[in-house]
C-alpha cells in the first residue's frame, strides 16, 4: 500500500486517548460517523464496534501508511479480537462518505453494555 489509507478510530485510538501516539504524524481527516455498526463497552478500558444495521459509531479518521496499519493490526489482534474491514464513514464537517477501515469487535457484545450515540465518542 503506497497510498495513505483511511482508518476510522471509536476509542483508544482516538485524540487524547492512551493509544493515540501511534498515529502520531498521521494526517487528520475529521470527526465522524461509522455506518452500520453499534458501539459496546466490551471492557472497562475499551469499546467495540459491531455490525449493526441502522446504528452508527462517531469517532475520528486518519490517513495512515502501510507501517502504521500494521502496527494498529498488531495493537488491535487483527483476526483474533479485531478485524479490519472497509465501511463508509461520514465526515461531520462536510457530509462526505468514504471508505475507511474500521476494527470490529470479534467475540460476543452484551446488550447493557451498548453506548448509545448520547454519548459517543466513547470514553472511559
Amino acid at each position: 500500500m503506497r497510498m495513505p489509507a483511511p482508518v476510522f478510530v471509536y476509542g483508544t485510538l482516538m485524540r487524547d486517548r492512551s493509544n493515540h501516539g501511534l498515529l502520531r504524524g498521521c494526517r487528520f481527516l475529521g470527526r465522524a460517523a461509522a455506518c452500520g455498526v453499534g458501539l459496546y463497552a466490551v471492557t472497562p478500558r475499551f469499546p467495540g464496534a459491531v455490525r449493526e444495521p441502522g446504528s452508527t459509531v462517531r469517532g475520528e479518521v486518519y490517513a495512515v501508511d502501510a507501517s502504521t496499519l500494521r502496527d494498529l493490526d498488531e495493537l488491535e489482534d487483527n483476526g483474533r479480537l479485531y478485524r479490519r474491514e472497509l465501511l463508509p464513514v461520514v465526515l461531520e464537517e462536510t457530509g462526505e462518505t468514504l471508505t475507511a477501515w474500521v476494527y470490529l469487535w470479534l467475540r460476543g457484545v452484551r446488550p447493557e453494555k451498548a453506548v448509545p450515540p448520547e454519548r459517543q465518542p466513547w470514553h472511559p
